[in-house]
């Protein structure tokens, strides 16, 4: 699987887990929802960093 693949999947994972906590247990685990919320938008851009990355290596070498 391609490295971009896996940090975009990781993010989605962690920003659904961080809505879980604020919603759910927003008495005991709501500020440690936010921190995943925050924690997986920063996965995703690494994620689309690198998808833009691959893409302009791949759009480098066929030229």
């Amino acid at each position: 699987m391609e490295s971009h693949r896996t940090f975009i999947y990781a993010a989605v994972i962690v920003i659904s887990i961080g809505i879980t906590f604020n919603t759910t247990m927003s008495d005991s685990m709501g500020g440690l929802g936010t921190v995943f919320i925050a924690i997986g938008g920063l996965l995703l851009i690494a994620g689309m960093s690198r998808k833009r990355a691959a893409e302009k290596s791949d759009d480098d070498s066929e030229a």
